[in-house]
Order: C-alpha cells, then sequence, then structure tokens
C-alpha cells in the first residue's frame, strides 16, 4: 500500500528508490567480479531482497549480497544453490512479461499528458528493475553447522567480540561487513514524533530486510544523471501542456503555476542533493557515516515535500475535473490511416 501510494503521489520517487537499489545490485556484482567469483546483477537482486537465508545451528537470518560474499570467500557456503535458472524458478515474471509491462504502459492512452508522465518513470523504473525477480516468496537457505557466536568468531577479525555482537547485533549478525545503511526511513524516520514503526527490532530483521534503502548516489554518476534527466522530463511534460483548454480561464492558470512550481521542485531537489553531497565531500564524510538524508537535507526536502505534494494533489485531480466540459477536438477520430505515405 506504502508502494502504490509512492507511485501516484510521486513516481519520480519510486524510479529513484528502483535507481538505488540496481545501484546496491551493480557494486555487489563488482565486488564478486573482483574477487574472482562469477555473480549477476539477478544474483544481487536476489539476495538483497532477501531471497538468500543461512541457517545456523541456532538462529537463522537473511543476507546480503556483500554477506554472501564474505561467507563464500571463507568456504563457509558454496553458489551451487544460487544459480541464475533457480532464480528464475521462483520469480513470477520474464523478460518477456516486463518488456510486455513496458510496451502495454507506453500504448494505452499517450494524448494524455498525465498518462506520458506516468509512462516514463514506469518505464524508467522497469529498466532499473528489468534483472530483479518478481513476487519471489520461498527463499534459498544455506546450512551452516554452527552457532552464531562460532560464526562471528569465524568471520573475525572486523568483530571483536563474538559473543556480545551476537546478542547486541542492530542491523543483521554480519553487520560490520553490510549494516544495511544508509536507509532512508530509518534515516527519516529519527525526526519524525512517532520513531516506533520506523525502529529496527531483531525479531523483524530476521524475518526480512527493509526495501527502503536508498544509497548516495555521487559514485553512480551515470545513474544519477539517468535519474535527473528521467524526472526533469517527468516535470516537463505537464509544462508542455501550457497551452492545453481548460472550462475556465482560472484553472488553467493555476495548471500553469503549478506545473512550473512542480518543475522548479524537482531542479531544486537535484540542487539540494549535489550541493549537500559536494558539502560533505569537501568535509571528507567517509562512506560508511553516510546516512541517506542528513540533517540539512531533511530541513530542505520536507520543505520541498509539502509543496510537491500539495500540487500533486491539484494535478492529479484536475484531470478528472476538467472532464465537465471537453474541448469538441476531444471527440475527433483520428484517422491513422492519413499517416501512412500515399503514392
Amino acid at each position: 500500500m506504502r508502494w502504490a501510494i509512492i507511485a501516484l503521489f510521486g513516481p519520480e520517487w519510486l524510479l529513484g528508490m528502483a535507481g538505488a537499489q540496481w545501484s546496491i545490485a551493480r557494486r555487489a556484482k563488482q565486488q564478486f567480479q573482483d574477487g574472482g567469483i562469477q555473480w549477476t546483477m539477478r544474483q544481487s537482486f536476489f539476495a538483497d531482497m532477501g531471497g538468500v537465508r543461512v541457517k545456523l545451528d541456532d538462529d537463522e537470518f537473511p543476507v546480503t549480497s556483500k554477506h554472501v560474499f564474505v561467507l563464500v570467500k571463507l568456504g563457509l557456503i558454496k553458489l551451487d544453490s544460487i544459480t541464475p535458472a533457480a532464480i528464475a524458478d521462483r520469480s513470477k515474471a520474464d523478460g518477456i512479461a516486463k518488456l510486455f509491462t513496458i510496451v502495454q504502459t507506453g500504448c494505452i492512452t499517450t494524448l494524455e499528458l498525465s498518462t506520458i508522465a506516468f509512462v516514463v518513470c514506469t518505464i524508467g523504473t522497469n529498466i532499473m528493475w528489468w534483472t530483479k525477480p518478481k513476487d519471489v516468496f520461498v527463499p534459498i537457505v544455506l546450512k551452516i553447522d554452527c552457532t552464531l557466536e562460532g560464526l562471528l568468531a569465524i568471520v573475525g577479525p572486523r568483530i571483536l567480540d563474538p559473543q556480545s555482537e551476537a546478542i547486541n547485533w542492530k542491523w543483521s549478525p554480519l553487520e560490520k561487513f553490510d549494516d544495511l545503511r544508509p536507509n532512508f526511513l530509518v534515516d527519516v524516520g529519527q525526526y519524525l514524533p512517532r520513531k516506533s514503526s520506523f525502529e529496527l527490532s531483531q525479531p523483524a530483521q530476521k524475518i526480512r530486510f527493509r526495501n527502503d534503502r536508498l544509497p548516495p548516489l555521487e559514485r553512480d554518476w551515470l545513474l544519477g544523471h539517468f535519474l535527473s534527466v528521467l524526472s526533469l522530463f517527468f516535470g516537463a511534460v505537464y509544462v508542455s501542456g501550457w497551452n492545453i483548454s481548460f472550462p475556465t480561464r482560472i484553472e488553467q492558470i493555476v495548471w500553469r503555476i503549478c506545473t512550473l512550481m512542480l518543475f522548479s521542485l524537482v531542479v531544486a531537489f537535484w540542487a539540494v542533493d549535489a550541493g549537500v553531497e559536494l558539502h560533505e565531500r569537501k568535509k571528507k564524510v567517509s562512506g560508511d557515516k553516510k546516512v541517506a538524508v542528513t540533517p540539512t537535507k531533511m530541513v530542505l526536502y520536507a520543505v520541498i515535500m509539502i509543496v510537491y505534494v500539495t500540487i500533486r494533489l491539484y494535478i492529479l485531480i484536475e484531470p478528472f475535473v476538467c472532464l465537465r466540459s471537453l474541448p469538441r477536438t476531444a471527440f475527433a477520430t483520428v484517422q491513422w490511416s492519413s499517416f501512412i505515405p500515399h503514392f
């Protein structure tokens, strides 16, 4: 339900989350390749979404791609059961189905600006999630014959006190190798009055990972530009309807103001993101101390989001309100044959 609301009010935000997941998967794949181990994007997505679990003598919990890499390098597990074929068998959609989704999305009603804007973000999101398995309910469980404390003792030396770590871990028993940070909702939630829904607990973390991980994108230059261009295009689509016919002059003026503000807010978002990242880079903030949303970003994003959601509400409602008085051209039948060259 949460993701449906995000997709409705801010499809470009969903696109950003998809891009973040793609970035994490790509880095994990590179880590395996640097270590001389065959590993694909599909396997990275599968592990990072909680598809791989480790079963010990006294515990069981999900592991990310980075965790899998550490366990493989130590010879504790093998990748025989985490093959692309095994993952494809669990996924409910293949490449053809995803391609059909993209084509279907692009062919519904491209004459309406709102639909075109959503189409752009939907296509971008599907590109980011192209190799991500869909609707996987049964994980792959890897058995390691030892206790959690014994496992932490083996994977050292980062873990100085295995006995304490086995009891007091927060994000994952193997968080010294991948602590699942930055985490968008957790980083934002600490500033909200009701923090309980954003706090993590060991029982919850043993069941599944939170799916709102959003890393900084400054190291993914190409991805950052891809997301910024698509989100700017999303806002520009609405601005392109500057001269669309409205039932009243006031509605047209309000539409123009809102679409300009929407586009400006997207520009402001990326300006804030780039500005804060540049500032942190000058301060030489280490990667392990970074959070998805810094206090400075939190304040600026809060202002942007309040205005943005208000504008999005109007832009979502107004197309339906305009149905009460459509121009005559809206009922015209397009003669597609006239576009075919005749000799």
